[in-house]
């Protein structure tokens, strides 16, 4: 299994080293948990079955004047332990954004990029600053993961986050996987109609606006959308993702599983899915 989507914002060992991360995290994203060693977090994967996490900083220089995690910081985590998948962020409102892009993915071996429109309080159909980003995408051949839908972050304006916002850019970079994070909730059905129509969009499950994981899954995948349209046009397209540490991953893959996919589906949206996206080798 692959968790696409993760925050390391509790490792002891970064805030250790970072004086001012810890309120950074706190003022910005609203995240109040403790921190703890990297080991402890590996544990968690252990106890979820979760082979591998994508881990993903957020560059919101000009919105908020931090970055959440830098991306020298993930990948001097991703060079720890070969179990995390280190995404890199930029800021699209900085002329230096695509080249601070190529800089990560080359130079420091980052696998993508994350980006969160209602945080960093830009359009994500900008053609001055998101689009310079989607082509750096483009040049260096990696997905974006676009935050969408409800924020619970301090200071978030969901105004940037409607997926629809996405499909003119989907459109002009045909060759750039987008993934809509949080499955785009609300807007579930814009989400999922991008989704199907586009064979460059995909969706994450790192859905939370109340309830539980089982309770929430259920209703957006079986009651909002139906577990026919997952089974036969979005298994491919869905990327098991869980929001951690806003959401225990344990009770995600739980709550996924509860959804009673059939094995194949179940299987593609755990795990193959983003191995192929992130083009990783499995061993049989």
């Amino acid at each position: 299994m692959i968790d696409f989507h993760t925050y390391p914002v509790m490792v002891k060992e970064l805030t250790d080293a970072d004086e001012v991360l810890a309120q950074n995290i706190h003022e910005v994203l609203g995240f109040h948990f403790p921190s703890q060693p990297l080991d402890c977090f590996l544990r968690e994967l252990d106890e979820a079955g979760v082979e591998k996490a994508v881990i993903l900083p957020l560059d919101c220089s000009t919105a908020h004047h931090c970055r959440i995690v830098s991306n020298e910081q993930i990948a001097d985590l991703t060079n720890a332990t070969s179990r995390l998948i280190g995404f890199a962020s930029v800021d699209p409102r900085q002329a230096e954004a695509p080249a601070q892009l190529h800089h990560a993915i080359r130079q420091l071996g980052l696998g993508g990029l994350n980006l969160d429109p209602a945080v960093q309080r830009f359009y994500p159909n900008d053609p001055d600053s998101a689009y310079p980003v989607y082509q750096a995408c483009a040049e260096l051949d990696i997905p974006v993961l676009v935050q969408c839908g409800m924020s619970w972050a301090p200071g978030s304006l969901a105004k940037y986050a409607q997926p629809l916002l996405l499909e003119e850019a989907v459109q002009a970079f045909p060759s750039v996987n987008f993934i809509v994070g949080h499955f785009g909730w609300p807007w579930v059905l814009e989400a999922a109609m991008l989704a199907v129509r586009y064979p460059n969009v995909y969706l994450d499950t790192a859905i939370l606006y109340s309830g539980t994981p089982k309770d929430v899954y259920r209703h957006v995948m079986a009651e909002q959308l139906g577990l026919d349209v997952m089974e036969r046009s979005l298994y491919h397209k869905v990327l098991f993702g869980s929001n951690y540490p806003r959401i225990d991953i344990r009770r995600s893959v739980r709550g996924l599983r509860a959804l009673g996919l059939s094995p194949a589906a179940e299987k593609a949206v755990l795990g193959e899915n983003a191995s192929r996206l992130l083009k990783i080798v499995r061993s049989k």
